[in-house]
This record gives C-alpha cells, structure tokens and sequence, in this order.
C-alpha cells in the first residue's frame, strides 16, 4: 500500500480519542436514539445492555474467526447487543433503524475526531489523507484489507476488498448494519472541505454492505475558488458586488 507519509498515529491522541467515545459520545447518542420508541425505561435498557455484553461476545463468536475479525467484534460488541435486545422489545426493522442511526451517528464522530486538524488549522488534502492512510494502517479501520491507494496530483482511489466489519454484524444477526459506516465515509469525507470531493465511482451497488465484491473510495482534489492574479476569493467578490448594490 502506498503511503503519504511515515506517519504514525500519537498514542496518547487516540487514548483520549477512545475515552471521549466511550464516556461522552456513546451515551449520548445512545440516550437520544432510544428515547423516542423505549421512553423512560431506555436507562434500564442501557444498563441491561452492558450487564449482558459478556453472554453475547461467546454468542457472536465463530470458529473461523481470525484475530482482526475478534477484535472488530470486541470493538462493536455493545453494537450487535443493541440491535439484538431492540429487536427483542421493537421488532426487527425499528431495530435495525435505530441501530443503524446510532451507529452511523458515532462513526461521524470517530472520523471526524481522526481526520480533522484541531480547530483554527486548515483541512488540507494531504493532511486529510495523512491521517486516513495511518488509521488504515493502525488505526481503527487497519483490520479491513485493501488493493493499495493509488495517488496522483489530483485523486487518490482505494477498494476494501474484504470488510471485516460487514462480517462483524452477519454474525451479530444482520450485516445490513454495516451500511451506516458508507453513510458516515459520505457524510464526513464531503464536508472536510469544499477542495475535496469523495464519492464511490458511480456504480451500483458500491459498497460490499450494498452488495457489491468490494468498496470504492475515490478522492478528486478540486481547483482552488481563487481567481488568478487578483487575489481575492470569489466569494468575496461576489459579497463585495453584493454590498456595492
């Protein structure tokens, strides 16, 4: 795989990172997803949820699971128990939304946390694909396998050949969940910066979650708004004709 740069992801970054996650983001969003179909009993749900995580991490569990395949398991185990206990009280589809919305809620989370630069610096196209290329190679989305990153002056393209993730919730009960991660990639990529746009290459399916063999992801780097020589952007000059009327 072609790398950017020898970057290497900051252990005490990602330790806060997992912290704020885990501590602030996921009940949060889990509090908000469920208290619309569960009310006032969504805080005994929760609690019930943790209390019986360990009964489905043996449950979830196959034979041929490899050691990037456990551990992806281990990471969105509370994921796979959501989705089992609602379908429990709500029925399957209700359930299958409700996951899907919370999951694709804090995968937005989690990219942004690894890809954006701390406020007040600029979202550059290479620090972007700095930070992306080092979780692909250490970070939480290194246990998905890929056919290389193929980089020019103005694209950078990829295909996860195998989605461990997608194998992830096949065998917690319904891999259709896997779709909210194509939803955030969407989301979070486009809104980086208006210089880069991400989409998946224009055929359907696109996405293993979606049905295809594998996952596109491609990059355009987009020409600059400034207007040569003047040096002014053209928003500026289109607020300035504004301001002239």
């Amino acid at each position: 795989m072609s790398i950017i740069s020898s970057k290497k992801l900051d252990p005490a970054v990602e330790r806060q990172h997992r912290r704020n996650i885990l501590f602030n983001a996921v009940p949060r969003l889990l509090d908000e997803e469920l208290a619309p179909a569960l009310g006032g009993w969504r805080f005994l749900f929760m609690a019930r949820l943790f209390l019986l995580a360990p009964f489905y991490r043996k449950r979830f569990a196959t034979e041929g699971d490899d050691r990037p395949l456990r551990e992806v398991k281990k990471t969105f185990l509370l994921v796979g128990v959501l989705y089992k206990e609602l379908a429990k009280r709500i029925g399957d589809p209700s359930a299958l939304a409700i996951t899907q919305t919370f999951l694709y809620r804090l995968a937005c989370v989690v990219q942004r946390q690894a890809y954006f630069p701390p406020p007040g610096q600029p979202r550059t196209w290479d620090h972007f694909h700095r930070e992306h290329e080092a979780q692909m190679e250490e970070g939480f989305i290194s246990h998905n396998e890929n056919d290389g990153v193929l980089h020019t002056d103005a694209t950078v393209t990829m295909h996860i050949t195998r989605c461990r993730f997608h194998e992830c919730f096949r065998d917690m009960g319904n891999a259709a969940i896997t779709e909210a991660f194509c939803r955030s990639d969407e989301m979070v990529f486009n809104e980086y910066s208006p210089l880069m746009r991400f989409h998946r290459g224009g055929q359907v399916p696109d996405t293993i979650a979606r049905g295809a063999l594998r996952c596109t992801f491609s990059y355009e780097r987009l020409p600059s708004p400034w207007d040569g020589g003047v040096g002014l952007r053209r928003a500026d000059l289109l607020k300035g004709a504004k301001t002239e009327a």
